[in-house]
């Protein structure tokens, strides 16, 4: 008998032991952010969204991609909020990715989705052959902007890049920087002489090109979606809607910002900190000047591209 219930006592402290030792980062890191919200992610090539998943730990793991627009289940997405290549999008921000492949956002997960069997551990920054079949993006690393676009688009900013005086500027074109010029226009950013470490100079020789589309703007725990007016490697103009009144000269945006462009159906996701430098209305509408932080190579890239393909399609 003393031998059993010394048994008992090893027994009942090693399972003691062991539960303790199971490691659960998942469930804490849900309890210690203090919601079970599902979390909106995408993968991105050169700034072009191509993958949308929505993940909540234990129970959500869906994704879709333009080429697969339905949801497919993958324990594996468990594993992207973690991954360096995945950016954390708004539900907005997420509904307008969505939408461009003709899936309606929906705030619930879908039923019945199928799953995909993969190996284990995910490996999101270097999918095998069976993960870019099973999603439908066997395009990725390869699709770039056809090389006329920009040459096109270079050709043009070499032919506007001689600086011209305040008299050969457009009237709707304003000076970002300091706030003692144009003290009668736009409303300024008193402290954006160096924007994010982008010197006016800099900021100004950047070509603007007009694109007629979207930028889906992430303040804080909204997302506004504004008309967006021009477009150049430095920032953009947009007309606001109502609910960006309350956004001041000086305001910081967080990152990503997500921009398309109507007439050549395309898309970027810019991770980028920004900030509004300027607020102007101009017939009944208000405009406001927003200017990117620095921005990765590759947003560099896309940015180009989508810029290319604006200007290849205004044909001026």
């Amino acid at each position: 008998m003393p031998v059993v219930r010394t048994w008992a006592r090893i027994s009942a402290v090693t399972l003691q032991s062991r539960a303790a030792l199971i490691p659960q980062p998942r469930e804490e890191t849900h309890r210690e952010e203090g919601h079970r919200e599902q979390t909106y992610l995408v993968l991105t090539d050169h700034a072009v969204p191509y993958l949308l998943a929505r993940v909540r730990w234990p129970d959500v793991a869906q994704a879709i991609t333009a080429g697969k627009p339905d949801w497919l289940d993958d324990p594996g997405l468990f594993d992207l909020p973690y991954d360096p290549s995945a950016v954390r999008v708004s539900f907005g921000q997420a509904a307008a990715v969505a939408a461009s492949w003709g899936v309606q956002l929906q705030a619930e997960p879908a039923d019945g989705a199928p799953t995909f069997i993969r190996r284990m551990p995910a490996n999101w920054s270097d999918l095998s052959p069976a993960e870019r079949r099973a999603f439908g993006i066997e395009f990725v690393g390869r699709r770039r902007a056809p090389a006329r676009h920009l040459r096109r688009l270079r050709s043009y900013q070499a032919l506007v890049a001689a600086p011209m005086t305040e008299a050969d500027q457009p009237a709707a074109t304003f000076t970002l920087g300091r706030a003692g010029r144009n003290a009668t226009g736009p409303d300024l950013d008193p402290d954006a002489t160096d924007v994010f470490g982008i010197e006016e100079a800099d900021r100004r020789r950047h070509v603007r090109v007009i694109v007629d589309g979207r930028a889906h703007i992430r303040c804080g725990h909204a997302t506004i979606s504004a008309s967006l007016v021009d477009l150049s490697e430095g920032g953009l103009r947009c007309v606001q809607p109502d609910a960006m009144q309350a956004l001041a000269p000086g305001t910081t945006l967080d990152a990503p910002l997500l921009l398309e462009a109507k007439a050549t159906k395309s898309r970027i996701c810019l991770n980028v900190r920004s900030r509004i430098i300027w607020r102007h209305s101009i017939e009944a509408k208000t405009h406001v000047g927003i200017a990117f932080g620095e921005l990765p190579d590759s947003d560099i890239e896309g940015l180009r591209s989508l810029l290319a393909a604006a200007y290849s399609k205004r044909g001026s």
